[in-house]
């Protein structure tokens, strides 16, 4: 007998299908991005695969600013939910605590769930979200960056967090994506989010530190040792040029050979005003 509670990943891991936001005052509305300044409510579908059914069980809803590497004594609470479920069934959880995006978390959506029961399947020890091995926990970490006409250079700053008590150094890879990769996600992104066309985002690389001024700062493809201190945080920037109607880029951070954090990134650019129909 058995409880096995989950939230499942997506691919890439931390873009999960089953953690989403729905903007606005009404919890039950269409899903969609979160508006800087505006509350929204987040969902997870919870599973439990085990063959034992359990009662209040415990989910936790996250957020963090644009990062890496995050866990659970840098990202921040928003409230926890209950669920009980039987052997082999799912449910859909709300977060009775609405979310308030910051604007420096404007475009960005990153938001955490974790489901346990602190007996029958307790969460492992530690603050880290360890999401690619923990079925308890999964992440949803995306920025959009919607580019006017005429535009091409995108750029989004981020943080890398080191949350062991020793220095650690990290690799920061860009990594080229496709808009397919958001498809599982599509119906709870929300209308304003349109995966049509193709493109690809040429150049795209590293500034050292955050919110790039100039034109003329050196842009490093892979960004091989960035040495953060204990508990500290570093800064980079993502930078690069859209070449068509959509790109997706993912930044992957490793450390000791191993992948320990992500996020993705859909450069667009944005609706034109709609014309008048020809007669």
């Amino acid at each position: 007998m058995s409880v096995l509670l989950e939230i499942p990943d997506g691919s890439p891991w931390w873009l999960s299908p089953d953690i989403w936001t729905v903007p606005g005052s009404n919890p039950e509305a269409a899903p969609g991005m979160p508006v800087a300044g505006e509350q929204c409510y987040l969902w997870a579908h919870v599973l439990n695969n085990g063959t034992e059914p359990v009662a209040n069980a415990t989910v936790r809803f996250f957020w963090a600013n644009p990062a890496v590497g995050f866990d659970r004594n840098t990202a921040t609470h928003i409230g926890d939910a209950s669920v009980s479920l039987q052997p082999m069934e799912g449910q859909d959880v709300l977060c009775l605590v609405p979310w308030v995006p910051s604007f420096l978390n404007n475009g960005h959506e990153c938001v955490l769930a974790e489901a346990f029961h602190p007996t029958l399947d307790p969460l492992p020890p530690g603050p880290a979200f360890e999401v690619p091995t923990d079925r308890h926990v999964a992440q949803r970490n995306l920025s959009v960056i919607k580019l006017a006409a005429g535009m091409a250079r995108f750029a989004i700053s981020f943080e890398i967090h080191n949350t062991a008590r020793v220095s650690r150094t990290f690799a920061l890879r860009a990594k080229a994506g496709a808009t397919d990769q958001l498809r599982p996600l599509k119906a709870r992104l929300g209308r304003a989010i349109s995966l049509k066309g193709t493109g690809s985002a040429k150049h795209a690389g590293f500034i050292a530190g955050a919110q790039p001024c100039a034109g003329d700062e050196e842009v490093n493809k892979a960004t091989e040792s960035i040495v953060v201190a204990p508990g500290g945080r570093g800064a980079l920037t993502l930078t690069g040029e859209l070449s068509g109607d959509a790109a997706m880029v993912h930044v992957v951070q490793e450390a000791d050979g191993a992948e320990v954090g992500g996020l993705s990134v859909l450069v667009t650019r944005a609706k034109a005003a709609n014309k008048r129909a020809r007669a």
